[in-house]
């Protein structure tokens, strides 16, 4: 018997209570049956994240099977292991050197450039934009602080108009790499999740260094940013695949087509003489992305570390 259920015999016979089988119930432990509800929420919510996961990633699985797909049909359901080959991938790296209209490595090499870049300048005046907000004090500080926030709120769409005016009409910069990279170089964002990384860091390093006779600009080049790898690693990452992936302003800003970038290129596949044959389509269209996967493979662990680890002071 039980020694749970003795203890309760016992009670009852102090009480001068009848013992019947009902009286007494089983014994539960409290911390078994919590043990296996949480298993069984964990397979539950387990199964439901693989089916999201399935589901997120089909499309791109999809695109996958279509590109190696013999067939021009490759949205068809049914197909087998023999139907599968590698003639797009071998038109896409070998089959567009006698095609004028398709310089598919260029276009790689010039969206290569122009992302990192854009991606080493943007992380340069964001960092010190960033310290300056939170170490700096100068005239109108909370004034500018508020501007870059009000900036944030509005939509690129909206000063898309006025930015080509200035770059086209001003400054020349239509065909160039440097109308590409300039008007980015300034991101409110990151200017505001450096300045929150910034505001977490100990200012006793900072003091310590400054009393020692070392500038304000030599304290942030050689103590602050080496110390700086996770926000800047993060802010670095998303700054490439945004740079990667731009195509509104490149369409509008680029007209000589060996100066066009991967995503105008891709209109041109889209477009052209391969809309009969969609499998060289996809195949480019994976080369295009392929950069940008391996980019986050090979930083997952840091890039999600540095999400976690980037400073949230508050304002």
């Amino acid at each position: 018997m039980d020694l749970n259920n003795v203890e309760i015999k016992e009670r009852h016979l102090k009480k001068g209570v009848q013992i019947t089988k009902k009286s007494i119930k089983p014994y539960t432990n409290p911390h078994k049956r919590s043990k296996t509800i949480y298993q069984a929420v964990t397979v539950i919510f387990t199964l439901i994240a693989i089916i999201f996961a399935v589901i997120t990633l089909y499309p791109f699985i999809f695109s996958v099977i279509a590109s190696l797909r013999k067939g021009f049909d490759v949205y068809s359901s049914g197909w087998s292991i023999k139907d599968l080959s590698l003639y797009a991938y071998k038109k896409v790296f070998f089959g567009f050197s006698d095609e004028e209209s398709v310089q598919l490595p260029t276009w790689l090499l010039n969206t290569a450039f122009v992302s990192i870049v854009t991606t080493l300048l943007t992380l340069l005046v964001s960092a010190l934009g960033g310290y300056a907000m939170a170490r700096v004090e100068f005239p109108g500080k909370k004034m500018w602080f508020a501007l870059i926030l009000g900036v944030m709120m509005i939509p690129g769409q909206i000063t898309l108009i006025p930015k080509y005016i200035m770059i086209a009409n001003f400054f020349g910069w239509t065909n160039s790499f440097t109308g590409l990279i300039i008007p980015f170089i300034f991101s409110p964002y990151f200017t505001f999740m450096m300045r929150q990384f910034f505001l977490s860091f100990p200012k006793e390093v900072e003091e310590a260094a400054i009393l020692d006779g070392m500038s304000r600009v030599g304290v942030f080049f050689n103590m602050v940013l080496p110390l700086s790898k996770a926000p800047m690693l993060a802010a670095g990452i998303l700054i490439f695949m945004g740079s990667w992936g731009s195509y509104l302003w490149p369409k509008i800003l680029i007209s000589k087509m060996p100066m066009y970038l991967i995503s105008q290129g891709m209109t041109v596949m889209m477009g052209g003489r391969y809309t009969s044959t969609p499998s060289v389509q996809m195949a480019t269209a994976i080369v295009s992305t392929l950069p940008l996967i391996l980019l986050f493979v090979i930083f997952q662990k840091h890039f999600m570390g540095s999400i976690a680890k980037t400073g949230s002071k508050g304002v």
